[in-house]
């Protein structure tokens, strides 16, 4: 008997199963400044495992590579996660986390008036290979030019139709496109359509991650919607 209450208490008390969290650079939502990874999506994913008693590891990687090795790797999700028709029996999801609108932007002298979305399929378009890219595929967008992560866009505007390997329109989160082109050295942004995308984000998890962690992170996440925290950590830094 002694034995039995032994191990039982040692599983008690071993740690909880740990987790790896797969994002991208895809800022406001997630990204990494000075060596760690921030963002909004990221404080709420950081709280919620926090509460949930969950063992976290937060790693940045490519959209593609992020998505594949939640596919591939037992314990692990990935955020910030757009649940698509086509994805969502191929994980456990826990959310929304947050919410992002999507406009399309062009260099200040961009002197075309875009009346609809329509309008915009004649442009090379530039944008991260994810949501927004399936999303525009859908809608008939036929020049996209896909890239990692969006700080690799703005340098590759263009005024020229005719320069080669350039975009002219750059598909991305209406919150943070000025600052991302201004990091990147890229000139003056206009935004030449708004609110082509508005779309809420998860956390995308394997269906191996135990079912009382994920229970457990969902109940966080609904606790932090009660007690107004998610609120604030949703607040977009001006």
């Amino acid at each position: 008997m002694r034995l039995i209450s032994a191990l039982v208490l040692s599983l008690l008390l071993q740690p909880a199963f740990a987790l790896t969290f797969y994002t991208e650079e895809n800022p406001p939502l997630n990204f990494q400044r000075d060596g760690r990874v921030q963002g909004v999506s990221t404080a709420v994913v950081t709280e919620m495992a926090k509460r949930a008693g969950v063992p976290a590891d937060i790693r940045l990687l490519s959209w593609r590579e992020a998505y594949s090795r939640t596919q591939a790797e037992a314990a692990s999700c990935v955020y910030s996660t757009a649940r698509l028709r086509e994805r969502n029996d191929l994980f456990l999801w826990v959310g929304p986390l947050s919410r992002s609108v999507y406009s399309a932007f062009a260099l200040e002298g961009f002197d075309t008036k875009i009346g609809r979305v329509d309008d915009l399929k004649k442009y090379r378009i530039g944008v991260v290979a994810d949501a927004r890219a399936t999303y525009l595929r859908q809608r008939g967008f036929t020049t996209l030019i896909e890239y990692d992560a969006d700080r690799d866009i703005p340098g590759n505007l263009t005024l020229d139709p005719a320069k080669p390997g350039a975009v002219d329109l750059w598909v991305t989160h209406a919150y943070s496109a000025r600052e991302t082109a201004k990091r990147e050295g890229a000139g003056a942004l206009r935004d030449v359509f708004g609110g082509i995308l508005s779309q809420d984000y998860w956390l995308a998890c394997n269906k191996a991650v135990p079912a009382d962690q994920v229970k457990a992170l969902s109940q966080a996440l609904q606790e932090m919607n009660r007690d107004g925290s998610l609120d604030k950590l949703l607040e977009i830094p001006k």
